[in-house]
């Protein structure tokens, strides 16, 4: 089953859910604007460092890197470069994103920039957590799922396995979820193999009243 969803024709509060997750995780004018300085140092503590000579590869146990407002925790990476200018990064095990203002945690990471910018993020978890604090300082924005991949050339973000973000009463779930930041459209999708659904929770806010709209969409 899949559902196609329009800006214009979309609950306004599920498309701010995904507006913020890419607002403040993968999109070039935020968190690239929190590490694309090549003036701000990049700091790397570790428990053991070494050198990958066929492979070209700088290798980490038990670190922590920070640049700027950025910083990844992991039992282990990897790096082509010591740099985000043009450089593929790998992470792995108990792995912590912190932003200014929220984490990310997961089992894997990803990611390659190029020009400072990131240019493909794949992050893996059982499931993999999103927290993001929004404007107010009271609603959070979190998102789950299995898999996260982010590809800039395509503008398109894939939500795999497991899928569900919530934004206060908000919630929209399903197997599989992808959205496209060009036309800002939603195409949400369930596992036919186990008949699940695509589940959308909307709680508009009428004279300080909360009314829940609960919407299964069938097969």
């Amino acid at each position: 089953m899949k559902i196609m969803v329009k800006k214009n024709n979309f609950k306004k509060s599920i498309n701010i859910i995904i507006y913020i997750f890419i607002l403040f995780v993968f999109d070039t004018t935020s968190i690239n604007a929190q590490i694309n300085s090549a003036e701000l140092p990049i700091n790397i503590d570790a428990e053991s460092t070494g050198y990958l000579a066929d492979d070209s590869v700088l290798t980490f146990t038990k670190l922590n890197l920070s640049q700027g407002g950025i910083s990844i925790s992991a039992d282990r990476g990897e790096a082509s470069k010591l740099d985000f200018e043009n450089s593929t990064w790998k992470f792995e095990g108990n792995i912590r994103i912190t932003l200014e203002n929220g984490s990310i945690d997961s089992d894997f990471a990803h990611l390659e920039f190029e020009g400072h910018q990131i240019k493909i993020a794949r992050i893996q978890g059982g499931p993999a957590k999103l927290l993001i604090d929004t404007e107010d300082g009271v609603t959070k924005t979190s998102a789950i799922a299995n898999r996260i991949d982010y590809d800039f050339q395509k503008s398109l973000i894939d939500f795999t396995g497991n899928v569900s973000i919530r934004e206060g009463g908000n919630q929209i779930s399903s197997e599989y979820l992808v959205y496209n930041i060009k036309d800002q459209s939603i195409q949400a999708q369930s596992d036919s193999k186990d008949n699940s659904k695509v589940k959308i929770t909307y709680t508009p806010n009428i004279n300080k009243d909360r009314m829940t709209i609960n919407s299964e969409l069938e097969k």
